[in-house]
This record gives C-alpha cells, sequence and structure tokens, in this order.
C-alpha cells in the first residue's frame, strides 16, 4: 500500500509541473523514436512507441536550482511489456537530450560487467541516515569492475561488496549532506554529495593502500576522450547536471559510470550505469546527450617494466 502512495504522489508531482500535449512534441518524439529502433541493437523495439508525451518543466522552488530548460518527456512502450524513458527538447530542432531501454541489449561500444550499484542509507553518528551518495556508489561500481577484472587485491578485507567498497572510499572523501526538501528519495532521508577533483585523489590513494598499480586522473570531459577510454575496455567516472529519469522535473549535479557511446539524430550520447535510477534490468543504459557532461576520471592500469 505504501508502494502504491508513494508512486502516486510522484505522478502527481510530476504532472504539477507538466502540461500535456495536444500534438506539438509528438511528431518530433516519434521521428526520434524510429532512429532509436533503428539501431541494431534496438531491433527488438521495432514496434515500440511513445505514451503520455509531456511538456515537463523544472520544479520552481529547487532548494539548488540548476537552470535546466523545459523539455518534452515520453514514455516508451516496448515489446512485451518492457518500458523506456526518452526526452528531447522544446525549443531549436527539438534535439534528443536522452533515453532509456529498460533491458539488456548487446551494444558493441558499450563495457559490460559494470555492477549496477544503486545508492543506499547510510546510518551515521546520532543514528541519522545519509544517503551513500553518488560520488562513492559510481566509484565503488568501477572500482568493483577492476577487483574482477585485474585487482582481486583491490577487495580488501574491507570490501566483500561493492557496497562496501562505496563506504570505504566514503570514509575518505569530504562528504557534504543536506535536506531532501524537493522529494528526490521516497522517504526524505539526507542526501549527500562531494567534489569529483576529490574523488580522483581518494580513489588512487585507495589503490596504492591496497599495492594496486593504477593511475587515477581528472580532466575536462570531450567525447574523444571518453571514446578512447571505452574502446580500451576502461569504464570512467563522469560529473554532470541532468533531470532525474523517472521524476523529470527535479535535477542536480550527478556523478555516474560512463560505459558506452554511440550517435543518434546527429547527437553524440553517452552510455552511463545511474546510481539513482530503479530499473528492472540491472544492465539497462541511460543514454545522455554528450554536452551535459563536465569531467572524467579514468583509471588506467600502470604498464609493467
Amino acid at each position: 500500500m505504501r508502494c502504491i502512495a508513494l508512486v502516486f504522489v510522484t505522478l502527481s508531482m510530476i504532472t504539477a509541473y507538466s502540461q500535456v500535449v495536444v500534438g506539438g512534441g509528438q511528431e518530433r518524439g516519434d521521428a526520434i523514436l524510429k532512429g532509436i529502433v533503428s539501431q541494431n541493437w534496438a531491433k527488438d523495439w521495432k514496434d515500440a512507441k511513445l505514451n503520455a508525451v509531456k511538456l515537463v518543466l523544472q520544479k520552481k522552488d529547487l532548494a539548488h536550482p540548476t537552470g535546466l530548460p523545459p523539455v518534452w518527456v515520453a514514455e516508451i512502450e516496448g515489446p512485451g511489456r518492457r518500458k523506456g524513458i526518452m526526452m528531447w527538447d522544446q525549443g531549436g530542432e527539438g534535439r534528443i537530450v536522452e533515453f532509456t531501454l529498460d533491458a539488456k541489449l548487446k551494444i558493441e561500444t558499450v563495457i559490460s560487467e559494470v555492477p549496477n550499484l544503486q545508492q543506499f542509507p547510510i546510518e551515521e553518528e546520532g543514528g541519522k541516515v545519509v544517503a551513500s551518495g553518488c560520488v562513492p556508489t559510481a566509484a565503488a561500481s568501477v572500482v568493483s569492475f577492476w577487483v574482477d577484472k585485474k585487482f582481486p587485491l583491490w577487495r580488501g578485507e574491507d570490501g566483500k561488496t561493492p557496497a562496501d567498497i562505496a563506504s570505504r572510499l566514503r570514509a575518505r572523501l569530504k562528504m557534504a549532506t543536506f535536506s531532501d526538501t524537493d522529494g528526490f528519495t521516497s522517504n526524505g532521508m539526507m542526501l549527500a554529495g562531494a567534489f569529483p577533483h576529490d574523488l580522483a585523489r581518494v580513489i588512487q590513494a585507495d589503490a596504492m593502500e591496497k599495492n594496486v598499480g593504477i593511475d587515477c586522473r581528472i580532466a575536462r570531459f570531450s567525447i574523444e576522450l571518453l571514446k578512447e577510454e571505452i574502446n580500451a575496455g576502461r569504464p570512467v567516472l563522469l560529473s554532470c547536471t541532468v533531470r532525474v529519469p523517472h521524476q523529470p522535473h527535479l535535477s542536480w549535479g550527478h556523478e555516474m559510470v560512463g560505459v558506452g557511446w554511440t550517435k543518434i539524430d546527429e547527437v553524440n550520447l553517452v552510455g552511463v550505469m545511474d546510481n539513482f535510477y530503479p530499473t528492472k534490468h540491472a544492465e539497462t543504459i541511460r543514454w545522455i546527450r554528450a554536452d551535459v557532461f563536465r569531467s572524467l576520471i579514468s583509471i588506467r592500469p600502470r604498464k609493467r617494466d
């Protein structure tokens, strides 16, 4: 009963900040969807259609305004009741902003087997419950990938699970907490954040402590650098400002794992694993337009002498 109530509240909030479309964005949305399902890896979705097209504005009183403009948002109805979501620009040429197909898809330009760790509650001193935070949670997914692929020592005695690794990295970070006054979480627990440059330092220090030979560096994001890392089989950490896909009237600064790239509708898209996106399939990739990303943290194994 509680879950139903939470879903109802979320849908009500989205409706409050959106306008139901009569024509308008539907035609452009259908054209973008046609381009998505024409990809070889999306052929099972060829008969997909858009439902509930809305123009969604950002919540006016966001505690931390991002300045993101209104976008068209629609649900993708796929085969076998599978779902997805798509957003595209209200103005200009109506280019794609992002999309997700909730499914396990085989895509050549995507790194597979990266753990999709979701943010989880942490009880701090005094009994206060705080979200693990996107920065250490995303980092733990990438570190766990390297633990399984090449560096088992990086797990350590205190890193039996990806969540354990997230907690270990989190303890090294300068975390800031703030109240969830906007409804990002269903239970209103405190949110937590940290800076990407601090994360790069922490990952390097953690690896050195575990005697793991890697170089962790932060750089300004570019699609060329992303492709270089992905093509070499190295997932990255990306910072950006984005909407919450299942609550698109909310947006924030966010850290996610970059695992792929593609180009659709003449737009470069980055494939990410989002640590604040409950999907049916853990392998689901969220595809976001490249121009929203600011920094890229790479983790490269050192070459042996």
